[in-house]
């Protein structure tokens, strides 16, 4: 009973002190640009400028965010973990599941570099519920809660095709339209495998 009293009461300083940081944490800008070349561009949150301001509320608050890897089974992608934990043993996870990103002109160490940092971005985002600013205004991200996503077996599908064709993960999800695979709609997965389709046919030419 006492093992009990003391775990519900250190849960609920977790609670109390993850709340607090969430209403703390600003807005975080969006610093780095990708360019699409010939057809635009558009903005995105570097981890460093979103680190830059979670850091302190978390450390006032006796949080700290951590993260690991491991590789998904059965295919190449890799799950990025980020951790809140309290000082007094409590904590919280969020994962999510990502292709190497094998941009072109990137080596294999870039392309992890690059998914480790997507990945962390977007586990803070689900664990602080952070808000990155001017955030779906150009309409690119914007969908409806009740929009459907794409099964996991189409998820498989458009990571095996981005993998083959080596595209830059993050220029083409903005070219469909989606902030991730997960989060793809039906008609963005249609679009996403007619595009990497063709792609991967004008490559064997």
């Amino acid at each position: 009973m006492q093992d009990k009293l003391i775990e519900r009461e250190a849960r609920q300083e977790f609670s109390a002190a993850m709340a607090d940081a969430c209403g703390e944490i600003p807005q975080v800008e969006k610093n780095g640009t990708v360019s699409l070349g010939g057809k635009g561009g558009y903005k995105f949150t570097k981890w460093e400028d979103m680190d830059r301001v979670i850091r302190p509320v978390l450390a006032k608050h006796n949080l700290r965010l951590s993260f690991n890897t491991r590789s998904s089974e059965g295919s190449s992608n890799k799950v990025i973990i980020g951790t809140i934990s309290h000082a007094n043993g409590q904590s919280q996870s969020a994962e999510i599941e990502l292709p190497i990103d094998a941009g072109q002109g990137r080596n294999p160490l870039q392309g992890f570099g690059s998914t480790i940092s997507y990945g962390k971005r977007y586990c803070a985002e689900m664990l602080l519920n952070i808000v990155r600013t001017e955030e779906d205004n150009d309409g690119r991200f914007r969908q409806r809660q009740d929009e459907p996503r794409i099964s996991p077996e189409q998820k498989d599908e458009i990571i095996q095709l981005l993998q083959k064709s080596g595209k830059d993960t993050l220029k083409f999800l903005a070219w469909v339209g989606a902030p991730t695979v997960d989060e793809m709609t039906p008609a963005q997965f249609l679009r996403a495998k007619s595009g990497l389709m063709k792609a991967l046919s004008e490559a064997s030419k």
